[in-house]
């Protein structure tokens, strides 16, 4: 078996026409009236956006762009982009004041007045300091932090942003009796790389069955900007953080250990072909097992 190669979508067509009946679907069997979207200016909801307006029609979809104080300039025009292409209602609510209030930006050094690029340098500086060689910084935030103060801090104030946002998907849901659109993609699910009630907070997930490198596919195939395909993914809520730098490893690479494992095939045939290292499909198993629970419904007693 050919990792790359399987990895490919045969038949993208095919692949729209499940996800947008899936949504039709659901948004029936929910009883709703449309669906609302988290448009964060990023590949994973401009594909969401896109299916859903093909799956539903563009009057019946609402779209959030939820900037906050971290939030990357860039970001608003991405989604503007989108939402522009898809005629559909963008609405913008900034999420610094309810943030403030929880007392979230007490915890970390003050931006104000520091330039981007002075931000995004001390935040890569801080965040590399937490790892050595034998875990990533990613991997000690599956496991709480492992008793280092600040990276738990580090880890409170950026979950709380995500989870701020998720109430304001369900509040819109809610007033206007819409479904809520997930984002998140399998790559994420697999190695944790989502927020618990955060993120991944939704009624359904359309693309949760689509590797990162899949979501980058149907994108570009379904006419998503070339600039959002091309940008580097990140969550937008700690500058200078992207998806790849977080996980340490670039999602190419991460998809096929990931496939190679999931399909049972060998460690010695996926570091063949992928040109990987035992350390780092260990590496992968691990980030897969500590994030088992997020999968999972809270556990209970049995009695």
């Amino acid at each position: 078996m050919n990792i790359k190669e399987e990895l490919k979508l045969k038949e993208p067509r095919k692949t729209i026409s499940k996800i947008t009946e899936f949504i039709r679907e659901n948004v029936r069997k929910f009883h709703k009236d449309g669906a609302v979207i988290g448009l964060s200016g990023g590949i994973d909801s401009a594909l969401d956006a896109f299916l859903t307006v093909k799956a539903i029609g563009r009057e019946k979809v609402l779209a959030l762009f939820m900037p906050e104080r971290d939030s990357h300039p860039k970001s608003k025009k991405d989604a503007e982009l989108v939402a522009k292409m898809l005629s559909i209602e963008l609405k913008e609510i900034n999420i610094t004041p309810i943030i403030k209030a929880t007392g979230a930006y007490k915890i970390v050094p003050s931006t104000f007045g520091i330039p981007r690029k002075v931000q995004e340098k001390y935040v890569i500086n801080r965040y590399k300091a937490h790892q050595d060689e034998n875990e990533t910084t990613f991997l000690k935030t599956l496991k709480g932090g492992e008793g280092d103060e600040e990276l738990r801090k580090g880890i409170a104030y950026h979950r709380i942003k995500h989870r701020i946002r998720m109430a304001m998907w369900y509040y819109y849901g809610e007033l206007y009796n819409y479904l809520v659109i997930g984002n998140c993609n399998k790559t994420e699910k697999l190695t944790g790389y989502f927020v618990k009630y955060g993120d991944s907070g939704s009624d359904i997930d359309p693309i949760a069955h689509l590797y990162k490198t899949q979501v980058k596919e149907l994108a570009r195939f379904v006419g998503v900007p070339e600039r959002i395909i091309e940008k580097a993914p990140s969550p937008d809520l700690i500058p200078g953080i992207t998806d790849e730098f977080a996980l340490q490893m670039k999602y190419e690479t991460l998809d096929q250990i990931l496939f190679g494992l999931e399909h049972n095939i060998s460690e010695n045939e996926i570091m063949r072909q992928s040109g990987v290292s035992e350390k780092e499909i260990n590496y992968v198993k691990e980030l897969i097992k500590l994030s088992a629970h997020m999968r999972n419904l809270p556990p209970s007693p049995e009695i």
